[in-house]
């Protein structure tokens, strides 16, 4: 109990600072002139910002930063890592009389490197969504949508990101470990992790809307992130076809959809498919049984999985029905083990919206990830030489707790303590390795500039 015990201590410490700093309410906010209640930390810049939102022209730029103490796993210390995020979205109706059509261009420009790679971790279970090493700035998303018959139907075209679109849970879109959303398991078994943060790949979406409570969305990305070097596009600015293709298809069902100030409430079906080769962890070109010490694996054509995922509110209070608790949860399976490193994974958890007395806005979440490991991965890895990897371990299981509350101070700050409690980190080593449990407690920041 004594790196989970330090942990908690400093986890418990972030959230007494919030609890005690005396934050303004929330329903009342002072006159615009008052620069503490500005929807954003540099104001409206005499009145620019509101002229370009008058013209089509909305321009939102982002900084996270998350400050940590780990305890246990490979090695022990103090991390940060950061993040500004510039988005700029262009209504091209209001601009330049073209019904239906906007324009996207973003960038990531990363701070620190994070926990991962400075305390040797090996885990898919990242403790958190923006890190990343090195730091760098590169192109984000850049993408132009037109839409057709009031919004029902609509076409986008360029650099996406899939975990922007796919497998959201709204509840738990506030949370820090980066497996929410973009699965650990899909991480795992995709070419580069696929085309998550900060991968975001050459694509064309078409997403269908025939009633507002159902939606159907499908999406052809390239299928690596990084074309054909695992080190390229740091930039983001070399667009990379030819590696295939991963193929995204989602029905959503939201029953409240239209409904104003509402709990997240939301049901998705959803499957993958790569159509490009795997390399079997069962099997050598030649059809023998294959060994760790083997490197002539027989390439399997294609990969998929399968995913369903829900956010649903389970209790309103009395006079909102913004306000109150939600369940969310994700179940996905890679059928095929014979060429995945993970086998299936569920994530599940609550979130509680004004939690607080007078904070109708903070947000409390609890939840908890496990990826199940493929077994003939693991059969694959007891074939290695002991002698020759002393200390390697049979890969089982990665699971992770997360505890977080999330502050909305004023319309441009939010300040978010949170604890994660990992286990078996070391998943993400060849071969994986027998690291302790790791404890990692933190802060987070989020400007709005």
């Amino acid at each position: 109990m004594g790196a989970l015990g330090q942990a908690i201590k400093w986890f418990w410490l972030a959230f007494i600072l919030v609890r005690a700093t005396p934050l303004a309410a929330h329903t009342d906010y002072p006159p615009p002139e008052d620069a503490s209640q500005s929807a954003t930390l540099t104001g409206d810049w005499q009145g620019v910002r509101q002229r370009l939102r008058e013209a089509g022209v909305t321009l939102e730029v982002t900084q996270l930063a998350d400050f940590m103490v780990n305890t246990g796993g490979n090695e022990q210390g103090g991390y940060f890592d950061g993040l500004l995020f510039p988005d700029l979205n262009v209504d091209l109706a209001r601009l330049m009389g073209w019904p239906g059509a906007s324009f996207n261009v973003s960038a990531y420009v990363i701070q620190g490197e994070g926990i991962t790679t400075p305390s040797g971790l090996r885990g898919y279970l990242s403790p958190t969504n923006i890190e990343y090493s090195p730091a760098v700035t590169k192109l984000a998303e850049l993408w132009l949508q037109q839409e057709w018959f009031d919004g029902r139907l609509a076409l986008k075209v360029g650099q996406i990101e899939g975990d922007l679109n796919y497998n959201i849970l709204r509840s738990a879109d506030f949370f820090i470990n980066g497996s929410w959303g973009w699965l650990g398991s899909w991480s795992a078994n995709l070419p580069g992790s696929g085309p998550t943060y900060p991968y975001p790949v050459p694509a064309v979406q078409l997403m269908l809307r025939p009633v507002p409570e159902w939606t159907l969305q499908t999406a052809v990305f390239n299928g690596s992130p990084t074309g054909n070097d695992p080190a390229g596009n740091t930039n983001g600015l070399r667009f990379p076809i030819g590696q295939g293709a991963l193929t995204f298809l989602e029905f959503a069902y939201d029953p409240e959809a239209g409904q104003e100030d509402s709990l997240p409430h939301a049901y998705k079906l959803g499957a993958w498919y790569h159509s490009g080769d795997f390399d079997s962890y069962t099997s050598r070109v030649t059809g023998e049984p294959r060994d760790a010490d083997e490197d002539d694996p027989q390439a399997l054509r294609g990969n998929y999985a399968l995913y369903f995922s829900l956010d649903r509110p389970l209790w309103h209070e009395s006079d909102t029905r913004s306000r109150g608790l939600n369940l969310f949860g994700t179940l996905t399976i890679n059928p095929q083990t014979e060429r995945n490193i993970a086998h299936w994974l569920v994530d599940a958890g609550l979130a509680y919206t004004g939690l607080l007395p007078g904070r109708p806005l903070d947000r409390t979440g609890i939840g908890f990830t496990w990826m199940e490991m493929s077994p003939d991965y693991a059969a694959f890895i007891r074939t290695l030489d002991p002698s020759a990897e002393p200390d390697f371990a049979i890969p089982s299981h990665e699971a992770f707790l997360e505890l977080t509350h999330q502050a909305v101070v004023n319309p441009w700050l939010k300040i978010q303590p949170f604890f994660q409690y990992v286990v078996n980190p070391g998943q993400n080593d060849f071969p994986p390795r027998s690291y302790p449990d790791l404890a990692v407690a933190g802060i987070r920041l989020v400007i709005s500039l």
